[in-house]
C-alpha cells in the first residue's frame, strides 16, 4: 500500500495492471456485479430490438422506446444506453470503481447510494432537459450517475485512510477527474450562458457520492482480502 499523494495518484499502475486487476477481482461486490450484468443484459435486448425493428442504431431504438413506451423506458432508464461508445465506458468504470466503493460500505449503504445516484441523476437530467433544451421530447438514460457517485465517494473517503492500494489510488484519481469535469462543464455553461450543456446527471451522482463519503465508510473488504505479491490499487 502507498500514501495517497499527488505523485502516487499519477502512478496508480506502479505495480503493473495485473496487480490492479487482482485487487479488483479479490473484492466481493455483489451489487456492482448485479448492476453491471443488468446493464449488459438490457443493452443486448436493445441491440436485438434494433435488428428486429430495422432501425439505424441502438440510439434511435432507445429514443423510439421513450416515444412509444415511456411506461417501460423510464423505469429502465438507468440501465438503458445509446450505443457501444456509451455503454462500454460506463460498464468498465462501474465494474472498477463501483467495486472499490462497495468494499468500503455496507451492502445497505452502497445500495442506497447507488439507488439515489441512479434515480437522482435521471430525474435531474429530465428536469434540466425539459427546462433548457428546445427539443420537446425528453429521453435521458445511463448508469453514469452511479459511476460518478463512486468517484465522488472515492475522492472524499479514501484519502482519509492515509495509505491505499493501487486500485484505490486509481479510484481517487478518477474521482478527481470527475470533479474537474463537472466543475469545468459548470464554468463553461456560466461563461457562455448555455445551461443545456451541463450534464447535471453527473453532478447529482457526484454529490450523492461525496455526501456518502463524508459520512465515512463502515468496512474495507480490500484490507482483509488477499493481496498479490506485486503490490497493494478504481
Amino acid at each position: 500500500m502507498r500514501r495517497v499523494s499527488v505523485a502516487n495518484l499519477l502512478t496508480p499502475f506502479e505495480n503493473g495492471p495485473r496487480a490492479v486487476l487482482d485487487q479488483l477481482r479479490s473484492l466481493p461486490a455483489p451489487i456492482t456485479d448485479f448492476l453491471s450484468i443488468a446493464v449488459c443484459a438490457v443493452y443486448a435486448v436493445q441491440a436485438v430490438q434494433t435488428v428486429v425493428w430495422g432501425t439505424s442504431s441502438v440510439f434511435v431504438t432507445t429514443n423510439y422506446v421513450y416515444l412509444r413506451a415511456p411506461w417501460l423506458a423510464w423505469p429502465l432508464s438507468p440501465l438503458l444506453h445509446g450505443g457501444l461508445e456509451h455503454v462500454v465506458p460506463n460498464v468498465l468504470t462501474l465494474v472498477a470503481f463501483g467495486r472499490i466503493a462497495e468494499s468500503h460500505l455496507s451492502a445497505r449503504r452502497f445500495a442506497v447510494m447507488a439507488a439515489l445516484a441512479a434515480a437522482g441523476s435521471i430525474a435531474a437530467l429530465a428536469w434540466w432537459s425539459a427546462a433548457f433544451d428546445s427539443d420537446p421530447h425528453v429521453a435521458v438514460y445511463g448508469i453514469s450517475g452511479v459511476v460518478f457517485a463512486a468517484g465522488g465517494f472515492a475522492v472524499v473517503h479514501l484519502p482519509t485512510h492515509g495509505r491505499a492500494t493501487d486500485a484505490e489510488l486509481l479510484a481517487v484519481l478518477f474521482g478527481v477527474c470527475a470533479v474537474a469535469l463537472v466543475a469545468g462543464e459548470a464554468l463553461i455553461a456560466l461563461s457562455f450562458t448555455s445551461p443545456a450543456t451541463v450534464n447535471v446527471g453527473h453532478a447529482v451522482g457526484l454529490l450523492v457520492g461525496v455526501a456518502t463519503g463524508l459520512r465515512g465508510g463502515e468496512h474495507c473488504s480490500l484490507d482483509r482480502a488477499p493481496r498479490s505479491n506485486a503490490g497493494r490499487r478504481e
